[in-house]
Order: C-alpha cells, then structure tokens, then sequence
C-alpha cells in the first residue's frame, strides 16, 4: 500500500481506525454476554467458559512480539486489512459450528490476526499524531471500550433473535464493511524511515527493568478490567433480579466507562500530571480495591460501582503507551505498543479464567472480587517503583 497523492487526514485516519478496533473487540467479548445461555447448552463449566475469553488473549499476546519485529521493520496497514479478512473466515466458522471443543480451536487461531491488528493500529495513530501522542492514542483508545460495550449490549439481543452462536460473526461482518475506508484513509498516511536493526538488538531492548514494571501495571489494570467486562452479565443474572435489557445496559456500561476514561486520562498525562504521569495509574488502582473490596457485599446497590470500576480500570492504560515509547530507543516504537499489549494481556489472559474458577469452587463471586482488590494493590505498588516521567 503505497502514499497516495491526496493530502493525508489525520482525522479522517483515527476515525477509520477507530472503527476497525470497535469491531474487533465488540467480537472479542462476544461469547461473555452469552455465557448463561452456552454454559447450560453445551454443559460446560464457568471456567471453561472464560477460557474462550482466555486462550484468545494468550494467542493474541503469544504474537504481540512477532507483530511489533515487523511494526517496526514495515509497514503494517497491509497487515491489518489482511488479518480482518482471517479474522472474518475464523468467526463464521464458530457460528458453523458451536461445539465446545471446535469453538476453543478457532477462538485460539483468531487471536493470531488479531495480534497483527490492535497494536499497528495504535501505533500509526501515535505517528500520524507525532505532537500529541497522548491525547490522539487516548482517542483512539476508546474503540476497545465502545466495541466491548456494543458486546454486550447487542450481543443478548442477537442471541435471543438468532440463537447464541451468532454472536461470534455479528460484529466481523461490519468489520468488512469498513475495511475500503481504512484502506483510503491509510493510503496517504507519511511514510516512517525504518532504521536497521537485527534480532540480537531487538531482543536487547526488553532489558530496560523499567519497560517490565510499567508492563506489570498494564497487566494489572488490564485484568481487573476485563474481569468487570466478561463476568458482569453472569454475576449480575446470579445475585440480582433483572431483566435481559437491565444486565446488558449495566453491562455495557463498563467498557463504555472507557470511551470517557481512556481520552481523559491521556489528555491529564499530557496537562495536569505532565511531571508525573505515574499520577493516573496510582489514582485508578486506589479507586479498584475500594470498589472491588465493596461490591459483592452491596448487592444491587452495588451496581453504580461496577460502571466506576470500569472507568477506573482504564483510565490509565493510555499512559502506559506513552511510558512504553519513552523507555525503548525511538526505533523500536512499535515495538514498544506491542510489548504493552503482550504483557497486559497475560493479565487479561489469566483473569477471566482464574475468576471462573474461583466462582466454581466457593459458589460465589466473592472471592473473584478479592482477587482483583489483591491485583489493584500489587499494581500500586508496582507504579510506585517506577522512576518518575
């Protein structure tokens, strides 16, 4: 994909973007809205359902790596138009075919394309904003957030229409649809002089201590995030009396808390905490242990609280970004994004999973609750460590 001879719009290029990764995460959280209705039909655990939450994110964190190499030695727009098309072929084989064990397989493949999609994005966002990094990347973060409220909040309705397999192409087959317009917004976005680097230099730069302690507070925020985002539906069917309509408006409140948490914690990391921007983390895990520490003891009172944590799980995860391409050297920034994603997401990986888990063997969500308080703590004290920026 060649620079066209139009001008280059940057805004026009967020937007496309944007739109892309508001597709790819309203897929990614798609079984999640439906877990009660899968869990009873295929006669499967809670735990094994997280896991089609799970094992996605381990693939797609398995090739982050991979993904930032060539970030960083090419040009990625190709790479994301290709992988949405994979990503499309893989989701409509899960609706084929809803067995368990065949869904497991294809959820674990298409987090491969995925991993070629997300991080790019990110990263020619940050170049095509080279003077507000920060605020753009915030910007262009909230397509996470808005894709994973759509999930939740569309995903029900599809499954009581068309029945719950649906779910899995509902949101590629728009992603088809916006793929011309990402290619024209694209076409014309400057070209980035990649400097020469070999294998041995590639792996050097994750030595930095620094690089791992702000990674370990991504994985953190990450965790308690997506832990809010795929077991909300289900606690709330367990512990409250309502209806469809009300689990998934509370439901999809949670990543939508985003759309708002992400872009303002990117514009205060550049504004009010500019000396400090360890600031917007330190804030978003203090508010985690007291909320993840009060819910499953309120009840429905409680519910307001959920759509806090969401927003507090993702204020900083903007910041992070910018924390990643100021310790790596400038010639490994896509590196830096996907090693971001990478070691987030192990946090994300494990959460789901582990909070399914802890559900089977207590009875309760309690303990899910205490293990994302007991993570925001570790966070914490992680963001301490890190030398001030």
């Amino acid at each position: 994909m060649s620079a066209g001879t139009r001008p280059f719009r940057p805004g026009a290029f967020l937007v496309a973007t944007w739109a892309v990764n508001v597709c790819i995460n309203g897929f990614y959280i798609s079984p999640a809205p439906v877990f009660p209705a899968m869990i009873d039909e295929l006669g499967i655990t809670k735990a094994l359902a997280g896991s089609l939450i799970s094992f996605y994110l381990v693939s797609i964190l398995l090739f982050q790596l991979p993904s930032g190499f060539l970030m960083d030695r090419t040009d990625p727009r190709e790479l994301i138009v290709l992988s949405s098309i994979a990503l499309f072929g893989l989701s409509v084989g899960m609706t084929l075919v809803p067995v368990y064990e065949v869904l497991l397989v294809l959820r674990v493949l298409a987090g491969i394309p995925v991993a070629f999609i997300f991080a790019p994005s990110a990263f020619l966002v940050s170049r095509a904003f080279a003077r507000t990094p920060g605020r753009a990347v915030g910007l262009f973060l909230s397509a996470p957030p808005a894709g994973v409220a759509l999930g939740n909040l569309v995903a029900p309705w599809v499954a009581l229409a068309f029945g719950w397999p649906a779910v899995f192409v509902v949101f590629t087959v728009p992603l088809l649809a916006v793929l011309p317009f990402f290619r024209r917004a694209a076409a014309s976005l400057p070209p980035r002089a990649h400097e020469p680097f070999g294998v041995a230099d590639f792996l050097a730069a994750f030595r930095d201590r620094a690089l791992w302690k702000v990674g370990a507070a991504f994985a953190a925020s990450y965790s308690a995030y997506i832990f809010y985002a795929s077991w909300t539906p289900t606690y709330l069917t367990e512990s409250a009396f309502l209806d469809v309509a009300w689990i998934a408006a509370l439901s999809s409140a949670i990543p939508a808390a985003g759309i708002v948490a992400r872009p303002v914690g990117g514009i205060l990391a550049e504004t009010r905490f500019l000396r400090d921007k360890r600031w917007v983390p330190a804030l978003g895990f203090v508010g985690l242990v007291g909320v993840s520490a009060s819910v499953p003891f309120l009840g429905l009172a409680g519910a307001p609280l959920l759509v806090a944590a969401g927003f507090l799980a993702q204020f900083p995860f903007s910041v992070y970004y910018l924390f990643s391409a100021q310790v790596l050297p400038r010639k490994f920034g896509g590196t830096a994004y996907a090693f971001m994603n990478t070691v987030s997401l192990v946090g994300g990986a494990i959460s789901p999973g582990l909070a399914g888990l802890l559900a089977d063997v207590t009875g309760s969500f309690v303990a899910a609750f205490g293990m994302v308080a007991v993570g925001s703590l570790l966070g914490l004290a992680i963001v301490a460590s890190v030398r001030e920026r």
